[in-house]
């Protein structure tokens, strides 16, 4: 569980620019350290591995001048002498590889079978200058010399554990400047960054805010701008005005469309009502008479649509407080209502004492566009089920029917204006479902429409209370 936690945690810091900022500084300057490293590493191997070589020639010299020189004990002490030096092993051997003598220090173990053969691979007994070379981490230098019975070979040897204890050392020491140093540099910067983006993040939540039309004439304004943000600040609420404006004049479009639209049609009606047959020499039958006024009555409606469609978003609208629990109550009514002729069940779960305080004409319409599909696209003796829960700090509202339902393909295109899908009966303007759109979304809600053809559909509305 902790782990998932860490897991989480770093997930939210690598999705902000601050984590990334900072994670790419550790990375970095991991990276440098690395290189650096690298490079000391190298420099110290090869200047530690001289400083063994300079050593061992030296001793290898005196070595030979005591070999050479004395004999016996004295010889034995002056060798020891010589290793008293921890990681140090002296070894004379015959021509033939036997070992003359050897003489180690406390800390280093008798030379094996293999590195004998190694110093007599490596030496020549004509060499007068002594040959460097590696065994079991025991850097040696060999040379030859003068015995009893005539030419041997001398060869001393420095243990190399020195070098990778060293080496290790230098190690801990870095891994301990990053532990101190460079981590709580990289976690002070990360809380620095968080002021100096305070700025980028203020940018942000601002254009959050700005989730419909009616927020649009929001502004961003930030503090302390660098030139970078003062460029995005100018470029954001450039593009709002310009929205602002579009907004503006499509809802001038519809409401001067309208109401250019309304008195013509009006008057169109009165006279195709005021028609008589002999007016029209018998062309104008009953029939007739009656498909033209209800062609002009829907377009009626698809104009008052549009006004009512035009006002929504209007700001200067008083919100009241008022019963949700009452208005739902009285929509399940009219539901049945207007069921009858179908047959349908209609059943509520409508919570007590819900209060809402909004447009309540404006919710009301929407509502009842709602529950007004319910009815006009469910089968006969099909259901209808309305509920209202009040869950928290959230308002939900749910009418579900068992009609003929939505395609997949129309459900992405079901609040657009004037929209019709494959299943759709009757005449109509196509408005219903985005003017619920826009309503909700007005009074800061959300909207969701889920569907399986033949099987019926399911709006949910959700507020915050």
């Amino acid at each position: 569980m902790c782990w998932e936690k860490m897991r989480s945690k770093l997930r939210h810091v690598t999705r902000t620019l601050r984590g990334k900022l900072s994670l790419w500084y550790l990375t970095s300057v991991g990276l440098i350290i690395a290189i650096f490293l690298t490079a000391v590493g190298i420099l110290f191997w090869v200047t530690l591995q001289d400083q063994i070589d300079h050593h061992v020639h030296i001793t290898v010299n005196e070595a030979r001048e005591i070999v050479e020189n004395y004999r016996g004990e004295e010889r034995d002490e002056l060798l020891k002498t010589l290793v008293s030096a921890q990681g140090m092993t002296i070894i004379v051997l015959f021509p033939d590889g036997a070992p003359v003598l050897e003489t180690n220090s406390p800390d280093v173990a008798l030379v094996t079978e293999h590195q004998l053969q190694k110093i007599l691979t490596s030496s020549s007994l004509d060499e007068s200058a002594p040959v460097h070379f590696t065994e079991s981490s025991i850097r040696f230098a060999a040379l030859p010399v003068q015995i009893s019975a005539g030419k041997g070979i001398l060869a001393v040897g420095y243990s190399a554990q020195v070098l990778y204890a060293s080496f290790s050392k230098i190690l801990l020491i870095v891994a301990g400047i990053v532990t101190l140093l460079v981590l709580p540099i990289t976690f002070i910067g990360y809380r620095f960054l968080k002021k100096q983006l305070q700025p980028l993040e203020s940018i942000a939540s601002q254009a959050k805010e700005v989730s419909d039309s009616s927020s649009l004439s929001k502004r961003i304004t930030i503090v302390c701008a660098t030139e970078e943000l003062t460029t995005i600040q100018a470029s954001l609420n450039s593009m709002l005005s310009q929205l602002q404006q579009v907004f503006a004049s499509e809802r001038r479009f519809f409401s001067d469309a309208a109401h250019t639209l309304k008195t013509p049609l009006a008057i169109l009606r009165s006279q195709i009502e005021n028609l008589t047959s002999g007016q029209t020499g018998g062309a104008l039958t009953q029939d007739a008479r009656h498909e033209l006024l209800t062609t002009i009555d829907t377009a009626s409606d698809t104009i008052q649509d549009l006004l009512f469609l035009s006002k929504v978003g209007n700001k200067a609208q008083i919100p009241q407080q008022f019963s949700l629990t009452k208005m739902l109550q009285d929509l399940t009514e009219l539901t049945s209502t207007l069921g009858e002729d179908k047959g349908l069940k209609v059943t509520a779960d409508i919570q007590d004492e819900v209060l809402f305080k909004a447009d309540k004409k404006l919710l009301q319409r929407a509502l009842s566009n709602t529950v007004h599909n319910a009815v006009l696209y469910n089968r006969y003796q099909g259901k209808i089920y309305i509920s209202l829960k009040k869950q928290s700090a959230k308002i939900v509202i749910s009418i579900s029917d068992t009609g003929l339902g939505v395609t997949n393909r129309d459900q992405a295109k079901i609040f657009t204006r004037f929209f019709r899908g494959e299943n759709t009966v009757g005449q109509g303007s196509g408005l219903g479902l985005a003017i619920t759109k826009a309503v909700v979304e007005d009074l800061d809600g959300q909207i969701r429409f889920l569907s399986k053809v033949n099987q019926g559909s399911t709006v949910t509305i959700t507020f915050s209370s």
